[in-house]
């Protein structure tokens, strides 16, 4: 605690600016550029963007930029990774509030719905998780697989809290997975081409059978 002018502040971390510790204004500054960049690779397209598109997006500078990421790629990465870690988190959620003695289909169709939820609830971001990461370049093709691959970890892990004590993935168990993600990624895709678009509960519908379909009992 210390006095300025009169008035007493307190040091929540590091250097104050402005009443501020720094560190809370620089994650609130890579939050807007975060948010603008979301917004403007997902309505105009990640090829069609360039750097100082992002920063006029975000009212802030190139040199702020600079402070944040290294490259355009940069931001895309972080962007889909929040998108990402976001959606684990919903799907986290989802599965807390699972009974010891749980329905598979009500189950599976809660965690799918909050994870569709979380992306598509906001078009631009589902359209730059499914569409504006893909072919951008092998860096991020090799980062999508290893999300991908986080997903996979994270569903084989959630199949008996889902369905009940010995329910597993059918057949091979990495595959299986492999599969419903692949389902989730193409029908997301279409669904972000669909004019008009259905709603999420729609996806959900299609999805649920084909995972269940994948789940075996001991």
């Amino acid at each position: 605690m210390r006095e300025v002018r009169g008035q007493t502040v307190t040091t929540i971390a590091g250097r104050q600016y402005g009443g501020r510790a720094v560190t809370e204004r620089k994650a609130e500054r890579r939050q807007r550029f975060l948010d603008a960049a979301i917004r403007i690779f997902g309505e105009r397209g990640y090829a069609n963007c360039s750097l100082a598109d992002v920063c006029a997006a975000a009212s802030l500078s190139k040199r702020q930029f600079y402070e944040e990421f290294e490259t355009r790629e940069d931001i895309l990465v972080a962007a889909y990774d929040q998108i990402q870690d976001e959606a684990t988190a919903a799907l986290a959620t989802a599965l807390s509030d699972v009974g010891p003695n749980p329905n598979a289909k009500d189950t599976v169709t809660r965690v799918l719905s909050s994870f569709l939820v979380s992306i598509g609830s906001d078009p631009y971001r589902a359209k730059l998780a499914f569409v504006e990461v893909v072919g951008v370049s092998e860096r991020m093709e090799q980062h999508r697989r290893a999300r991908r691959h986080r997903w996979t970890d994270v569903l084989l892990m959630s199949v008996e809290p889902l369905a009940g004590a010995g329910a597993h993935a059918r057949v091979n168990p990495e595959l299986a997975i492999s599969a419903l993600i692949g389902a989730v990624n193409g029908l997301a895709h279409e669904w972000l081409l669909s004019d008009p678009r259905p709603p999420v509960s729609d996806l959900v519908e299609l999805l649920v059978p084909m995972a269940l379909s994948l789940i075996a009992r001991d």
